[in-house]
């Protein structure tokens, strides 16, 4: 099953950069331009640089952010800023975060998963993608041949086989405390695991498990496409190479930190063409704003402050849907409304805070609000071999960018 290694991280050196917590961002697909220029002001080694920098009037073949995300990765590393750990490790995450008043945690791991072919079945995605972000993902790889931000995978641990070495080791060794950094309610923690028996442990544990793309199906396939490449050019010549595998950070299904939210739809310029569609393909009922707190309904429409529910017409003809669709609420959303809204010039927006998208409806578009997808459902779409539509689940917290990097080597 999943090939999962520790590898040569390369990581911040605090004692030259500054504080790690002014050195991480979030991945490159959920920082917005104030966001950017934020993380840009708060250190000039900010890993936003490389993760998603800006671009600037002017940028050619030969200068632009990939460019020069790879200069800012070859200077921090000539200056010291960024160093290669001398010994290959897994990097044990626990990364604290308050949602709904509540404190929690979500331990993962940080690894090097071999980049298998969707058709083995070994990791399954559960999600559509888009080509144009896998495009700048492989712009960026063949850039700095840098695993910047990892893919977030999941996997079963029936019996809490990984969660209780994780616990051993963290607690009493041989994993070393290396980072610990805090942004305002979060805490990361970060562990290196680099004593030999133990990581060859892991490893044979986790070869018992199939991984379940919860994040990042963009940076899994684009590492496949940088491995054809790489191959179809005759530069790798060995199983082991590093371009076969990506970085990786793996946390347990039953992870009482996981958190899964809805992500929404925020409509805009479709409002004759919504009102058109959902008499056609919905049942409507309007609910008390209350109704979404106490228990999210699977599809609400929301506008100029009215909460509508949306149930399919009984009898509809759902049968060119994948089978595993047809009692989601996110992809009967996305087939019945949101598809036939873009089509008739609809422009799709998202967003997984309730509030913002509530918000925005207020701001003369159409909300779609979404009951989120559970983990166990998630699981059941892989392995039935079918993809959930785009932007379904948002995972929260993201895993930052920078904790650690993994060079692919020369």
């Amino acid at each position: 099953m999943a090939d999962v290694v520790p590898f040569h991280g390369l990581r911040f050196q605090e004692s030259k950069a500054g504080p790690l917590a002014d050195l991480i961002s979030p991945p490159y697909d959920v920082i917005s331009d104030r966001d950017r220029v934020a993380l840009y002001a708060r250190s000039p080694y900010n890993i936003v640089r490389v993760e998603e920098g800006i671009e600037e009037p002017g940028d050619t073949a030969a200068n632009n952010k990939y460019t020069r995300a790879k200069a800012a990765l070859e200077d921090w590393i000539g200056k010291g800023v960024l160093k290669v750990d001398t010994s290959p490790a897994f990097y044990l995450h626990d990364h604290y975060f308050v949602v709904g008043g509540q404190r929690i945690r979500r331990r993962g791991i940080l690894g090097a998963l071999r980049l298998y072919q969707e058709g083995r079945g070994i990791v399954r995605p559960h999600e559509r993608t888009f080509p144009k972000a896998k495009t700048d993902r492989l712009k960026l790889l063949r850039a700095t041949r840098t695993n910047t931000s990892p893919v977030f995978g999941l996997f079963a641990d029936e019996k809490r086989a990984v969660a209780s070495a994780l616990e051993a080791w963290m607690v009493r060794g041989p994993a070393r405390l290396v980072a610990d950094a805090r942004i305002g309610e979060e805490r990361h923690m970060l562990w290196a695991l680099d004593d030999r028996p133990a990581a060859e442990k892991l490893t044979a544990t986790l070869k018992d498990q199939r991984v379940y793309i919860a994040d990042g199906h963009h940076r899994y396939e684009t590492g496949l496409a940088y491995l054809k490449e790489e191959i179809e050019a005759a530069k790798i010549d060995f199983d082991e190479d590093s371009t076969h595998f990506t970085l990786a950070y793996l946390c347990a299904l039953d992870d009482p930190g996981l958190r899964i939210f809805g992500t929404h739809r925020v409509v805009r310029g479709a409002d004759a063409a919504i009102d058109e569609i959902v008499p056609r393909n919905f049942d409507a009922t309007v609910i008390q704003r209350g109704a979404i707190d106490d228990l999210q309904p699977g599809i609400v429409l929301v506008r100029n402050g009215t909460y509508t529910e949306l149930v399919p017409k009984p009898g509809i003809d759902l049968q060119a849907m994948p089978e595993s669709w047809r009692t989601l609420p996110v992809a009967l959303a996305e087939e019945l409304l949101i598809e036939p809204a873009r089509k008739l010039g609809g422009e799709v927006t998202y967003e997984h805070d309730v509030e913002r998208a509530i918000g925005a409806a207020r701001d003369g578009a159409t909300t779609v609000l979404l009951r989120a997808v559970s983990a166990d459902t998630l699981k059941k779409v892989a392995d039935s071999w079918e993809r959930l539509p785009q932007k379904t689940t948002y995972f929260y917290p993201k895993v930052p960018a920078g904790l650690v990097l993994r060079p692919l080597g020369d």
